[in-house]
């Protein structure tokens, strides 16, 4: 357990500084794009090597995010359940999050990255089955993290929160 803990450790800082670092290149490049537009008369090239950035970062950002488990979810009510039934709901939701990866992300983003591998990016030389192959790494490391929640949840033990005993205990006291 100790191995994977350091594992996505590792990943997750990985993922946040080349996060960072598209981030800060999206900055360099649409400030570079506006003070060129004033000066130069624009680079039309920035304006596309932002919007790949944009889309890099947003797919990566999206993994990040849930290996953070910081994606969006309503567990207000999955919270009410007893625990065995919170861990197998938790278990179930990544098991759909990593289906979900795998067929759209993995299997649609390679027939999509087929389909568009000759098509060039306009004033670059990439092509957009390159600026798209963003979409398989990014459902497998999608994959990669439900794994790792799933294999957290299971080695997790099954404990009713203490919060519970001690509110119950002061309703029966009557405070």
């Amino acid at each position: 357990m100790r191995a994977v803990h350091r594992f996505k450790t590792a990943l997750d800082a990985f993922l946040r500084w080349f996060c960072i670092s598209l981030f800060a290149l999206m900055i360099a490049l649409v400030t570079w794009q506006v003070v060129a537009r004033w000066t130069v008369g624009g680079n039309v090239w920035t304006e596309v090597t932002a919007r790949i950035a944009f889309i890099w970062q947003g797919l990566v950002g999206a993994a990040y995010v849930i290996g953070e488990k910081e994606d969006v979810a309503m567990d207000f009510l999955v919270k009410r359940f007893p625990p065995v039934v919170v861990k197998a709901i938790e278990i179930f939701a990544f098991l759909v999050v990593g289906v979900f990866a795998v067929w759209v992300m993995i299997y649609g983003g390679l027939q999509y990255i087929e389909s568009t591998w000759a098509d060039t990016v306009q004033l670059l030389p990439v092509t957009q089955g390159q600026v798209y192959l963003v979409l398989p790494i990014t459902g497998a490391l999608i994959v990669v993290y439900c794994v790792l929640h799933i294999i957290e949840i299971i080695a997790k033990p099954v404990v009713r929160p203490t919060g519970d005993v001690e509110v119950d205990g002061l309703m029966e006291e009557g405070i």
